[in-house]
């Protein structure tokens, strides 16, 4: 027999259930498996088993893990070749109470009252499609909640390419709590019994959940604004002595912050129902509201969350920002020069050696730089976040003959000269930010290549914004996840969204 005989793939070996205790024993109401498992096992594979199979069983509410394995023969060699112990490998992932016996684990969810809840608080009550969920959150500090994480973290390692448990040091340690007080935690579950057969059984079954961490942010303290003041100017420090932190006991959490969404998973059965939008749009609105964070950004967002985010983002501005909702472009601006043009960057445009008093000038910007700048700063999203937004919809108020669409053979109708001149002052627009972006890279390029580059690069993301509108209109009341990996605005993106290996799982039907 050849090793390759006695060697398995670890992902499709795993299976992992959610279980409710019911009047039979053990009831599954899903079973699904991970997306890879390199993070725990060397390129997925597993020796020295035949047969193997690999079952984490996980009470629906409070996720009390069980691991067990089954195999068909365990593999011998009078060389001395070991068999990987894989209870030994999966015992530095899983917490200990993951490793007692079944009847144990049976035993200590069957107590688990019908009126258990999640830990942390509850915070927000959701009905979709006639189903109820809840969200519950807490910060990592709480032994109730790090409990909770500690006994799901894995899905990290499943479900998140490049994703590390939080909380704790490297060597496994948990952090301060004045540390772990930075991590809030949002889960979120679905109300309600799986079967007839758990109705003494908790109802609440474990959908996803998102963490959260605060970073702090030099940050000038000011006196609250008067009434007649704008609340969106940020006071810039005179001296030294400004940059002070607050005296007195002062809450962490309640110090001026960036909150950065850090982790973001929904099991895979549950995918598809709305519960990603859900969940973001909580979390967004939450920080939203609050006076101590300054900016919601996202860490490494990956190809679904992105395309989450910029749905979820463009219907929250549109539906709660009537200035963003109004916004177009500037089409006063005489028409352009076939050269000497110069795009400031307030998008003010001059022709080279004028005075500053040319129509064109008076004519103002492209947009107002000033005015979409402190709404970025009252809505609290990210600097390349909010312009992306801003081109995006822009783009949706241009003209149909001259708009960006998916498809690039699609017929249009014959452009007017007005439609022209507006869609060349919105490509400036997104150019000039994309040249920004990328002018390192394009530093090292000749002219000719370099306006080549810049040209296909700026295609690429009218695709891209293209197929997002177009998705925005096809779900208008839901958050879609698909594909659609942020790329098109750095030099060599792919107009192809294609599936991958993803950081955040919440793939959306409409």
């Amino acid at each position: 027999m050849t090793d390759e005989e006695w060697t398995v793939d670890s992902t499709k070996a795993t299976s992992i259930s959610l279980v409710q205790h019911g009047t039979q024993g053990l009831t599954r109401i899903e079973t699904f498996e991970p997306h890879f498992t390199y993070p725990i096992f060397e390129e997925e594979q597993i020796f020295g088993h035949k047969g193997l199979k690999l079952n984490i069983d996980f009470n629906a509410c409070d996720m009390r893990p069980h691991f067990s394995t089954t195999a068909i023969k365990k593999y011998a060699d009078v060389r001395g070749t070991e068999p990987e112990d894989v209870r030994a490998t999966m015992a530095e992932y899983l917490p200990k109470v993951a490793f007692q016996k079944k009847s144990e684990f049976e035993a200590a969810i069957r107590d688990i009252p019908a009126t258990w809840t999640p830990p942390g608080k509850h915070i927000e009550t959701i009905t979709k499609h006639g189903d109820t969920y809840e969200i519950w959150s807490g910060t990592l500090d709480d032994p109730a909640v790090r409990q909770l994480v500690k006994r799901i973290q894995i899905f990290v390692l499943f479900f998140i390419d490049g994703g590390s448990y939080i909380g704790i040091d490297a060597d496994g340690n948990d952090h301060s709590d004045q540390t772990l007080a930075r991590w809030t935690v949002y889960f979120v579950y679905k109300k309600g019994r799986a079967s007839e057969e758990a109705a003494q059984s908790s109802q609440y079954i474990f959908q996803g959940y998102s963490t959260v961490y605060n970073f702090w942010l030099f940050h000038d303290i000011t006196p609250p604004a008067s009434p007649n003041q704008d609340a969106t100017t940020v006071a810039q420090p005179h001296t030294d002595e400004d940059w002070s932190l607050p005296q007195g006991d002062l809450p962490i959490r309640d110090m001026a912050h960036r909150a950065r969404i850090s982790q973001f998973i929904v099991l895979p059965p549950f995918q598809g129902k709305g519960i990603g939008a859900m969940l973001y749009n909580t979390i967004f609105g939450i920080h939203a509201r609050k006076e101590a964070t300054k900016e919601v950004t996202i860490e490494d967002p990956n190809e679904d969350f992105d395309l989450l985010r910029d749905l979820c983002d463009l219907r929250y501005l549109r539906r709660n920002e009537p200035y963003f909702a109004s916004l177009k472009v500037n089409s006063n601006i005489p028409p352009l020069p076939k050269r000497d043009g110069v795009l400031h960057n307030d998008t003010r445009i001059t022709i080279s050696g004028k005075s500053a008093s040319s129509s064109m000038d008076d004519a103002g910007g492209i947009v107002d730089i000033n005015a979409l700048e402190k709404l970025r700063i009252k809505v609290k999203i990210a600097p390349r976040q909010f312009w992306r937004l801003v081109e995006m919809h822009l783009m949706s108020t241009l003209p149909e003959s001259v708009r960006p669409v998916a498809d690039l053979d699609a017929l249009k109708p014959a452009p007017s000269k007005a439609d022209e001149h507006a869609y060349t002052l919105w490509r400036l627009l997104l150019k000039q930010r994309v040249y920004r972006r990328n002018i390192s890279i394009l530093g090292e390029f000749d002219v000719v290549e370099r306006i080549l580059k810049l040209n296909e690069t700026i295609t690429n993301v009218e695709v891209e914004y293209a197929r997002i509108l177009e998705r925005l209109a096809s779900t208008p009341s839901a958050g879609g996840e698909q594909s659609g990996k942020r790329k098109a605005d750095t030099l060599g993106g792919e107009t192809t969204l294609v599936s991958k290996r993803v950081r955040i799982e919440e793939p959306e039907s409409s």
